[in-house]
């Protein structure tokens, strides 16, 4: 059982600089929590899977994840946290790329990298001066702390575009899927449904991994799928395998057959006999 910590938690105090990890249970957030590891080691589960934590190493927690610390000697541990609210948090993703922030809500696996030591100097560094100006209740300790949030937010984007692209599970498991008469019927909006993911995100998404729209896929899978129809039963008329295929009409499926093959579909039938 976990504990979901409320916005008390983030209006009595946005930041934290601990020795100590309160608490130690399992819990989640109604907010967002950037935390980074300054000294000592730890573990931090999230999401019922261990990660270790040390020097440099962050986290960005999203108020669907549970998670708690263990394994760490409270004498030499110290990590710093900076809350954020989700709608503070959207417009500083924003700031940063136009969809980071569902790239973070959507993100399979829990969102944990590690600080290059120039970016982890500087975060510490700007820590002290937070430390310092929320003590003396300087009002510009937004400005900091708001350039720390963005600095890590920028440093995730920066480890994102520097490791190997891997196709997710979703879409390896999706693509045969395109092979098949009856999916592509549907649209865009259809399929980006059945991912669980918002048009926006699965478009992409999509790109990202595969290089082209998905849009683009969808039609070269149709196209491909008619050329196979046109041979395979004489009986189909064209007007049938358009709309089989998921075209509007006859003239937009005739229009995409003949960018791809260079040829109409009826002139493509009567080549094939």
């Amino acid at each position: 059982m976990s504990i979901l910590l409320d916005m008390s938690e983030i209006r009595r105090n946005p930041y934290i600089s601990s020795s100590f990890t309160p608490p130690r249970h399992s819990h989640s957030h109604v907010f967002f929590e950037l935390s980074f590891c300054v000294k000592g080691t730890s573990i931090n589960t999230i999401n019922q899977t261990p990660f270790n934590f040390q020097n440099g190493s962050c986290v960005i927690l999203r108020p669907s994840d549970v998670h708690s610390l263990s394994d760490y000697d409270p004498k030499v541990y110290e990590h710093i946290d900076l809350y954020c609210f989700p709608d503070t948090f959207k417009k500083l993703c924003n700031a940063c790329h136009h969809d980071l922030y569902d790239e973070i809500i959507n993100n399979e696996t829990p969102i944990c990298f590690t600080f290059s030591n120039e970016i982890f100097s500087f975060l510490f560094n700007q820590s002290l001066v937070l430390k310092e100006m929320i003590a003396n209740e300087d009002k510009f300790f937004e400005t900091v702390y708001t350039s720390m949030i963005v600095t890590i937010l920028s440093q995730w984007v920066k480890n994102k575009a520097s490791q190997n692209t891997v196709t997710p599970q979703w879409l390896t498991e999706l693509l045969p899927k395109f092979n098949n008469v009856n999916f592509v019927q549907k649209n865009i909006t259809q399929i980006a449904n059945e991912t669980g993911f918002s048009l926006p995100y699965f478009s992409t998404q999509f790109k990202k991994y595969m290089g082209v729209s998905a849009i683009k896929y969808l039609t070269k899978k149709r196209v491909d799928l008619a050329k196979y129809l046109l041979v395979k039963d004489s009986e189909l008329r064209i007007l049938d395998i358009s709309g089989m295929l998921g075209f509007e009409n006859p003239s937009t499926f005739s229009k995409h057959f003949i960018q791809e093959f260079k040829q109409s579909p009826k002139d493509y039938r009567k080549a094939s006999k």
